[in-house]
């Protein structure tokens, strides 16, 4: 399966096209160079392949009526991306299959979403089960809200927060305690009479123990992203996922006697796609490099299903780390745990709504100099200064 993605005159995008979007993306450039704008159409229109996905299964399966409707002004808004569209605004989503040819095409032009080829029935050979997280830049709430808001009734932070908070919440029914090698430190669940306790310890049993609300900006910023990374490396349930999708869907409207399974969820393909949002905020350089360690670990180590991961930064030091992890990947060994192949990787420099390869082909390394502008310059003013 290869994915692209084709973007014309989406907010602050003029004109982007990926033809092969890889398995470990980043995209690095200044504030509102539209990083997550393309971070979250490409999550987006992952979402809407995956609803084809399923209502194909379904047809397959002798369940003729879709279980729902594409309403692309609500997608579109919960995106932030009403101000963004435009008349002319296009994004064009297409997955090939290279084996047998196949490509399926899902496209927004003209303010209508259609699919084009084979879009509307994908054949059976082809069916997967794909899970979408997005963990935002607002995941710092997850603390506080966890302690107090969570018991709000009818409150309300957007969408992708509550995305994130209920991938969180979810990780945290699955797992006690976590790791934070990165920090130094261990994150601890425990459920009471009152709902979960979160609490930072020191990795030296009984050194110390803060409530995770009073826990550091960068503690707070990385604990999500850690703990939600390992549950969809170890512990996510494709199983469950597929039954509060599908089969409560055909209990709820009678259908599970109609239901004849065209294959079994063990026979098709499945995978987990994680976007994230500036994972370095509030770290220390080394810091961050150690939390990209992580997930790399996570995501391409110690991983027991497929996961694809793009990410969006504003960190030169993560960029740099790369070219170290690429190399690690070359001489078949693990950097803290943690290495990328160069072939897996895709790094783009966002500038005036287009983007920038940074990967210098022929010698296998990420190309860091444009990123290192802001220090020669500060250098060279320093100079003048003497001179």
């Amino acid at each position: 399966m290869r994915e692209s993605i084709h973007i014309k005159n989406l907010g602050p995008i003029k004109d982007i096209f990926i033809q092969d979007i890889k398995p470990c993306t980043i995209l690095i450039g200044e504030s509102g160079s539209g990083k997550s704008t393309l971070m979250k159409a490409i999550a987006l229109f992952r979402w809407i392949y995956k609803m084809h996905n399923i209502r194909s299964y379904l047809k397959h399966s002798n369940i003729s009526k879709s279980p729902f409707r594409f309403r692309m002004e609500t997608y579109l808004k919960n995106c932030g991306f009403e101000q963004f569209i435009k008349p002319e605004t296009e994004i064009l989503y297409s997955v090939r299959y290279e084996k047998t040819g196949d490509t399926y095409d899902i496209n927004f032009v003209k303010g209508k979403l259609s699919g084009t080829g084979n879009a509307d029935l994908i054949k059976q050979q082809h069916i997967q089960f794909n899970k979408i997280s997005f963990i935002s830049e607002t995941r710092n709430i997850i603390p506080l809200w966890s302690d107090k808001g969570a018991s709000l009734t009818g409150g309300y932070l957007g969408f992708y927060f509550h995305e994130v908070f209920r991938d969180f919440d979810l990780a945290s029914d699955s797992l006690k305690e976590l790791n934070l090698d990165f920090l130094n430190l261990k994150f601890a669940i425990k459920k009471t009479s009152n709902g979960k306790k979160y609490s930072i310890q020191s990795s030296e049993k009984g050194d110390y123990e803060i409530d995770f609300k009073n826990s550091s900006s960068g503690i707070q910023n990385s604990v999500p992203i850690s703990l939600i990374a390992e549950y969809y490396s170890k512990k996510f349930s494709f199983e469950d996922a597929f039954n509060r999708s599908v089969l409560n869907y055909l209990s709820n409207t009678d259908k599970l006697t109609d239901f004849k399974a065209v294959k079994n969820l063990s026979e098709i393909h499945k995978k987990i796609f994680i976007h994230i949002e500036e994972p370095e905020l509030s770290l220390f350089p080394e810091a961050q490099c150690q939390l990209m360690n992580d997930l790399l670990n996570k995501c391409f180590i110690t991983n027991t299903q497929p996961i694809d991961l793009i990410l969006s930064t504003h960190s030169p030091y993560i960029i740099n780390h790369l070219n170290l992890l690429i190399k690690a990947a070359e001489k078949n060994t693990l950097i803290d745990g943690a290495k990328i192949n160069f072939h897996d990787l895709a790094v783009y420099q966002m500038i005036d709504g287009t983007i920038t390869d940074l990967k210098v082909k022929n010698k296998d390394l990420v190309n860091t100099n444009t990123l290192s502008d802001t220090i020669n310059h500060i250098y060279d003013k320093y100079s003048a200064l003497d001179q």
